[in-house]
């Protein structure tokens, strides 16, 4: 067993969990968005292969919430409703912030791009409308892959590189930023 089956061992999901997973978030989107009527975050994570949810992505899905709070406090965006899930299908967040959906995008694209950990991150912001807001529509460049740095979407349609190559990478940065964290060097949002 190599570090990455250490790191990631835990109950299989299927793809009909995963399928009621997508369909219970996007419930909970609309409600949320009936409710509150602003921009919402949903968070969930960049987990290949079948395990999707373990001690380990839950401390990833615990760092990127710590991260993206801090972003909305230090805009001074307030959080008038989160919900949290920790399903088989992997750890979720959603929030319903008072800031500018395009702007709140903007600042987590930003999260994402320049944390350690901000690859592992699938963070979407959802307009008061109910429309997902791209990386394209704001002059982003699309998500770069974990391997080799090309469009991400390419490389997973493509299955470019192996599941195993893909959990030895993100087992590297999870270990990298924890050592840094213990350390006392972390990345400070």
């Amino acid at each position: 067993m190599n570090g990455a089956d250490l790191l990631f061992s835990g109950q299989s999901v299927t793809l009909e969990a995963m399928l009621h997973a997508r369909d219970s978030r996007a419930a909970r989107q609309r409600q949320a968005l009936d409710c509150y009527r602003l921009p919402l975050i949903s968070f969930s994570l960049v987990a290949p292969g079948a395990v999707k949810n373990s001690p380990v992505w839950q401390r990833v899905a615990e760092y990127a919430q710590r991260e993206m709070t801090a972003v909305c406090q230090q805009r001074e965006w307030v959080t008038v409703w989160e919900t949290r899930t920790d399903a088989p299908s992997g750890p979720e967040w959603m929030a319903a912030v008072c800031a500018p959906a395009k702007a709140l995008k903007r600042q987590l694209v930003m999260l994402e791009q320049q944390h350690p950990l901000g690859r592992l991150w699938d963070i979407d912001v959802i307009d008061s409308d109910g429309r997902s807001l791209s990386r394209r529509e704001l002059g982003l460049p699309a998500r770069q892959c974990l391997i080799c740095q090309q469009d991400a979407h390419v490389c997973a349609r493509g299955r470019t590189h192996s599941l195993g190559l893909l959990l030895d990478e993100i087992a590297r940065r999870i270990d990298s930023y924890e050592r840094e964290r213990s350390d006392g060097t972390a990345y400070a949002s």
